[in-house]
């Protein structure tokens, strides 16, 4: 009995150290639930989930890996923004495109309508197809106004995860047998909540793996599409045109004369400013006129 604790206590010494070095790797990204995990099927290629038999960590599991990372895991983005002749027409051809390739529209936003009519679809398409898709979007344009390209490497994070699943596969198996051996409900309920934080974080690295395969696998591209502007109407110039020359006179005649009636109402309004003024000059001058006529006095 004495020995079954020794044992116990290592094997939670064990476990403080994965959970420690769990938790000083990069954040997770959302991943699946445990529930959905545990029945979803394997896809071909995947890494296989742990049982508790102990052939569940062995040489197989670690050459699938090594099949798995020998090529890059790359998740590949592209966003484009494009001109085109109809946007629902290109939204269309690109639906059916990405059906022909297998892949799959994961959201549409669409704004306006008729001529005016703008949309964003964002779709998956299998990795290899990437590029194909890519230019057969770009095809549709009339104008590339903007293109981003990008890829995520996430090989080395996949290999660190595989890593720690095996660690934490190989300290359930050794739980596994502890419980097997535990003699009283004490031990058994301490070793079995090990157990159950163990299973719970060998759930969330497969998640997390799963998660990341399904990224590389299927490439995302976003496609703004917009409508070409109009152009503008150019309306030619004609030969000599006789009644444009004759309604341009009549219009400039018409001004002159509404410019007349006008300086003539400012003039009567003002009356009462300039008559005044005017008489007085008129007075000051023909009195100066006749002072000047005067003959000079006879020496």
């Amino acid at each position: 009995m004495q020995t079954l604790k020794i044992l116990t206590a290592t094997l939670f010494a064990a476990l403080m150290l994965t959970a420690c070095a769990s938790a000083g790797s990069s954040a997770p990204v959302p991943m699946p639930s445990p529930q959905m995990e545990r029945s979803a099927p394997a896809s071909p290629g995947a890494p296989a989930a742990l049982e508790s038999s102990s052939s569940a960590s062995g040489g197989s599991a670690q050459s699938d890996t090594a099949s798995q990372t020998a090529q890059r895991m790359v998740i590949k983005t592209a966003t484009v923004t494009l001109q085109v002749e109809r946007v629902s027409d290109a939204e269309a051809s690109i639906r059916a495109r990405v059906d022909q390739l297998g892949g799959y529209v994961v959201s549409v936003q669409t704004n306006g309508s008729g001529d005016s009519q703008t949309s964003t679809i964002t779709f998956r398409v299998p990795s290899d197809s990437f590029g194909s898709a890519l230019s057969d979007v770009e095809g549709l344009a009339r104008r590339v106004l903007s293109r981003s390209v990008g890829g995520d490497d996430v090989t080395a994070e996949f290999v660190d995860l595989d890593s720690r699943m095996r660690n934490l596969g190989a300290t359930r198996d050794r739980l596994l047998a502890l419980l097997a051996k535990a003699d009283k409900v004490e031990d058994a309920l301490q070793v079995n909540s090990a157990l159950t934080d163990v299973q719970g974080q060998i759930e969330q690295i497969q998640g997390r793996m799963k998660y990341l395969k399904d990224s590389a696998a299927m490439a995302t591209i976003t496609a703004d599409l917009q409508p070409v502007p109009p152009t503008p109407a150019i309306i030619p110039e004609s030969g000599w045109q006789p009644m444009r020359v004759v309604s341009s006179s009549i219009g400039s005649l018409i001004g002159f004369g509404q410019g007349l009636i006008e300086l003539g109402i400012i003039l009567f309004v003002w009356i009462p400013v300039w008559l005044p003024l005017g008489l007085l000059i008129r007075w000051g001058w023909r009195r100066r006129a006749r002072g000047g006529r005067k003959a000079p006095p006879a020496v």
